[in-house]
């Protein structure tokens, strides 16, 4: 099965669009570490509000939940049947991008297991798996949090409503319901995820390693307490992790993944954050095979 789904990709993989071009320099120089990303609406479209409205009672979290849950079967029906171009650059070589076909082929226990081969956009190219491992899951594995056989995993908090690319959202705090050791699962991570208000897409999801904060206290503790030559402390600094995920690929009713940010930092002596690396992808060119995605929502307006 796993062939056929692979003969296909080099057929689909000569179709695919060039990977668009990454900013420049002198462009990248200005985009804002901060690792929300919530763009600026236009004049004149709907406004923005200045800060999350307070939660309305109106909001029953069980019925947003099963909401949620329609919509990730939703995803779980393309999870498999589509193909893409993820383009790579971290801060470990800045100057260096690279861009891959990029598909799920297996619906694993707690994941979707990605595929990767270099982009060459030439017909009939058939190149072998690229090797990659990342220690953050995989964007499309996000998808899970709401199936309805896998809510129960996760501890929901309804928390605000607020705009977010145009679109108003309800944001939902979620917690990890197993301690963080590889990283590699959502199910290591804990955080915030907004959902469209409308149609339930996910639209954005910030995390951490679940109970980071209260990990940080206990090791800024003891690095305080550390040794030291002269001044410097000779203990471990605390390290941390940021992960973001933007949702803002728009195809017929359902959004898809189109940017992961994750960036490695540790904490000083005054518990000042000091950045150590960067890592973004990018997703692109979606093209659907053996799925009519508008299928998808007939009768689910």
């Amino acid at each position: 099965m796993q062939a056929n789904r692979l003969g296909s990709l080099v057929l689909i993989l000569s179709l695919l669009p060039a990977a668009p071009v990454w900013p420049r320099a002198e462009d990248q120089g200005r985009r804002a570490p901060a690792p929300a990303r919530s763009p600026t609406p236009i004049p004149g479209r709907t406004p923005p509000l200045s800060a999350p409205e307070a939660a309305p009672s109106s909001v029953d979290l069980e019925v947003l939940l099963r909401h949620l849950g329609e919509r990730a079967r939703a995803y779980e029906a393309i999870a498999l049947r589509f193909v893409c171009i993820e383009s790579i650059r971290s801060t470990d070589n800045p100057r260096d991008e690279k861009r891959y076909d990029y598909m799920y082929v297996q619906a694993e226990e707690q994941r979707y297991r990605p595929y990767r081969q270099i982009h060459t956009g030439r017909l009939g190219k058939t190149i072998a798996e690229a090797n990659i491992d990342f220690g953050f899951p995989d964007a499309y594995s996000w998808t899970l949090m709401f199936v309805p056989d896998r809510q129960h995993l996760f501890h929901f908090k309804y928390k605000a409503q607020e705009w977010f690319s145009l679109r108003q959202s309800y944001i939902l705090e979620f917690l990890a319901p197993l301690p963080f050791t590889s990283g590699r699962t959502i199910y290591e991570w804990s955080g915030k995820v907004w959902v469209d208000a409308e149609n339930y897409n996910i639209l954005k999801v910030e995390a951490e390693p679940g109970n980071q904060a209260e990990r940080l206290k206990e090791e800024l503790r003891a690095y305080r307490q550390a040794p030291r030559f002269l001044i410097y402390p000779m203990g471990k600094k605390p390290h941390a992790y940021r992960y973001n995920i933007t949702f803002l690929n728009e195809l017929q009713d359902l959004s898809l993944p189109d940017e992961v940010e994750v960036r490695s930092f540790t904490l000083d002596l005054q518990a000042e954050e000091e950045w150590e690396s960067q890592t973004i992808l990018r997703y692109s060119g979606y093209q659907f095979f053996g799925v009519d995605v508008k299928d998808l929502f007939q009768g689910r307006k």
